[in-house]
């Protein structure tokens, strides 16, 4: 970890864990349950599937630290994966998802894709090194495509 610990910007390897712990995701539905027909929106609670699906990541990765809580009740911070860049025609269909990053910035070893559909929260013990910080200009560009994902 870096001397002043995670920061907004960051670069890190992190190691993603496997998606179903203890199976406690788990989840039955009622027999009169169907899914809705106009799918999921914005403010619906919805139930995570409990078998793992090949989309979750797993292994242990390049993440860009998005934002560190101030007084969590476990010590997390929130992160978006990383990909090697091998020019994936759904990396060109969604730039504004998939946000694609030269080998050397912040430390990478290769060209990367950022995946901004992958954020989640990681516990902030699976953070293994710090390869180093985006440039800020960089970093703005990609929380506004973050945070975009939520406006309509």
């Amino acid at each position: 970890m870096s001397p002043r610990g995670p920061r907004p910007g960051d670069i890190y390897l992190a190691e993603f864990p496997e998606h179903d712990p203890q199976r406690r995701e788990q989840t039955t539905r009622s027999p009169g349950f169907a899914r809705s027909p106009r799918g999921e929106h914005e403010g619906d609670v919805v139930s995570e599937a409990s078998r793992r699906s090949p989309s979750f990541m797993t292994g242990v990765r390049p993440v860009l630290v998005l934002a560190v809580p101030s007084k969590p009740r476990f010590p997390v911070i929130l992160v978006a994966p990383m990909t090697s860049d091998r020019d994936q025609p759904w990396a060109k269909s969604a730039p504004h998802l998939y946000t694609r990053l030269p080998k050397g910035i912040g430390g990478l070893s290769t060209d990367s894709i950022l995946l901004l559909d992958q954020t989640r929260f990681l516990d902030a013990a699976r953070v293994r090194r710090f390869l180093g910080p985006l440039e800020k200009k960089t970093f703005d560009t990609v929380l506004e495509q973050w945070l975009a994902l939520f406006r309509n």
